[in-house]
């Protein structure tokens, strides 16, 4: 069944406006808000106007319809797992995709008769079986960012890939704070799992503190050194975080040291260490990254990589007219794009807590960049991972 609940920081300003000053404070104070999907797809389909969200939408008592003990707070909920859409995805396009990915993953064997998506109605019954072992069940939400919904406007997404990092961070928070105390996994597609990484990098760079944070929570955001007598479950800021098609550069989840034999002691020499490596690292207890060779979306976002080549080879002509960044690229080597991860297992100096999956090898045939949600055996790896 679909996703009933989508955290999102969409159109978030508009929508507040019906409001009541403390209801919209509320509603703006972590950045998102929740919108019933149900709801938004009835909206939808009667208009296909995808550029606008009704205020009958929104869902202004989160608290008590996703946060309560009838659907996230219920004490038979072990697992929450956030799902994360990428690059060029409408809302109504991230609701119909991990519709489907939850669909395949309800047939598997470990999740099968286990999964909660849509507490209102299809799954209401589940959660109230007596049957039913407390922890038992997996609950999934969806989070959704200002995608354009366009191929053409992949720089301008990334940006808001970017900037919606906070506000992802802040719905964790929130997670980690209900009373059942369930596991907190991601599942990011694509560009969805730039968000993600760069809301690793910003926590553990201390660039800026989730709301309503308390010294649990900064237990979890801190290094691995910090919190060794800390319980398992306690430790992470997300326990099992699930790559799928990553739009992430190799080399960014990378640790280049000068004497390997020294890595991860206090005087050891770095080259190059990746902007991503180190929020992986220390917040996620288990990174998997699902890749397939014959993702050819993939090879779309290093198109600006031949044009880049092209001005630096004509570096005479326009170096007084870009005031010497052109020498800036050629020394940057951030600006020197590299193989993303989602076509290629992950390097060998990934972070130790990195696992590869190789897409075509599990599936018996050639996955491209939308065809993880279909296939039963990546989605039976993927419940055994959240399982684990």
């Amino acid at each position: 069944m679909s996703i009933r609940y989508f955290a999102t920081n969409r159109n978030r300003e508009n929508l507040g406006q019906k409001l009541t000053r403390p209801e919209r404070i509320s509603l703006q104070r972590g950045g998102y808000h929740f919108v019933d999907m149900k709801a938004y797809m009835s909206y939808y389909l009667e208009t296909t106007d995808a550029n606008k969200m009704p205020f009958s939408v929104l869902v202004t008592n989160s608290k008590e319809k996703v946060f309560s003990e009838s659907f996230l707070a219920n004490s038979k909920i072990g697992r929450v797992v956030v799902c994360v859409h990428g690059f060029n995805v409408d809302f109504h396009e991230a609701q119909t995709w991990f519709g489907i990915l939850t669909d395949t993953l309800r047939h598997t064997g470990t999740f099968k008769g286990k999964v909660v998506t849509d507490p209102v109605e299809q799954d209401r019954a589940l959660l109230g079986k007596k049957r039913i072992t407390d922890g038992d069940l997996s609950a999934f939400i969806g989070f959704s960012w200002p995608s354009d919904g366009n191929v053409l406007s992949y720089m301008s997404d990334q940006r808001e890939a970017i900037g919606s990092a906070i506000a992802l961070a802040n719905l964790i928070t929130r997670l980690h704070s209900l009373p059942n105390k369930p596991s907190v996994n991601l599942i990011s597609h694509s560009m969805g799992n730039y968000l993600a990484c760069h809301m690793f990098k910003s926590l553990i760079n201390h660039e800026y503190e989730p709301k309503d944070i308390d010294q649990a929570i900064r237990t979890r955001i801190s290094r691995k050194q910090h919190k060794k007598d800390v319980p398992i479950e306690q430790r992470y800021f997300v326990d099992r975080y699930v790559m799928l098609a990553p739009d992430v550069e190799r080399r960014h989840v990378t640790k280049c040291v000068v004497d390997v034999s020294r890595m991860g002691e206090d005087d050891e020499e770095l080259t190059y260490l990746g902007p991503f490596y180190s929020g992986l690292e220390h917040l996620v207890g288990e990174v998997h990254n699902f890749y397939s060779r014959f993702d050819g979306a993939l090879a779309i976002s290093n198109v600006e990589k031949a044009p880049r080549k092209a001005v630096i080879a004509v570096k005479g002509i326009l170096d007084k007219l870009t005031l010497g960044m052109i020498d800036y690229f050629e020394r940057n080597p951030d600006e020197r794009w590299e193989e993303r991860l989602g076509a290629t297992r992950d390097p060998i100096n990934a972070p130790p807590n990195m696992k590869s999956h190789n897409a075509v090898e599990l599936s018996g045939r050639e996955i491209g960049h939308s065809d993880y949600i279909d296939s039963r055996e990546i989605a039976e790896e993927i419940a055994n991972i959240l399982d684990s």
